[in-house]
């Protein structure tokens, strides 16, 4: 019960050290317009990594893209259907994180 109320107390800093927070991201077909018949996808973040995760059964190519400090960016390979990747940067911490639909 103790940890439960120390791990509660830490706040939001502590959560980005601890595994990262996460997002659901949205799904944009090739034209770019968002799709409410997408993939359902979520996207997350700790300092040196993003990653992506997609659910929904089917053969649809993705990737996930990171912008890091200090200028730096990077990619996940493409993967195919259902599964989960990561995207590292080589130099700083991940800023933003987004996953992209080919």
């Amino acid at each position: 019960m103790r940890f439960r109320t120390a791990v509660a107390g830490l706040g939001i800093g502590a959560a980005l050290a601890l595994g990262g927070l996460s997002a659901p991201a949205q799904a944009a077909g090739h034209d770019g317009a968002s799709s409410a018949l997408g993939p359902s996808c979520t996207k997350g973040k700790n300092l040196t990594n993003g990653w992506g995760k997609c659910t929904t059964r089917g053969n649809y190519k993705w990737r996930v893209n990171v912008d890091c400090t200090l200028g730096g960016s990077g990619s996940s390979s493409v993967v195919t259907g259902p599964t989960r990747t990561n995207a590292y940067c080589s130099w700083g911490n991940v800023e933003y994180v987004s996953i992209e639909f080919l």
